[in-house]
């Protein structure tokens, strides 16, 4: 039992080790399911993907310009949406953390 709860301990991990890190780009902005929400401005213009935990793929891209909204904010009914410039993306339900990266140009 304790192999096996020791196997599991050590994938947990690694998957956590895996979210942020795993794409390519620079981590703007990070929200936990149960942190305040995470609310400022682009620093620069460019390519930004929004990310969970849940998807190794970007759930939304968009272009911004530096100044423009970006982060995340709750809604009156309590879920937590991504916000970018005038858009907004749903989290999906149980997302322990997502990120917004600016995605770097070839």
């Amino acid at each position: 039992m304790l192999r096996t709860g020791s196997l599991l301990s050590i994938l947990l991990l690694a998957a956590g080790l895996v979210g942020c890190g795993s794409q390519g780009g620079r981590t703007i902005y990070t929200q936990g399911a149960n942190a305040d929400p995470v609310m400022g401005t682009a620093p620069e213009s460019g390519t930004y993907q929004l990310f969970t935990t849940l998807r190794p793929n970007p759930t939304t891209t968009v272009k911004l310009k530096e100044g423009e909204t970006l982060g995340f904010r709750k809604t009156d009914d309590g879920r937590m949406v991504g916000v970018a410039g005038n858009q907004t993306v749903d989290l999906p339900k149980g997302t322990a953390q997502a990120y917004w990266k600016l995605k770097k140009e070839q």
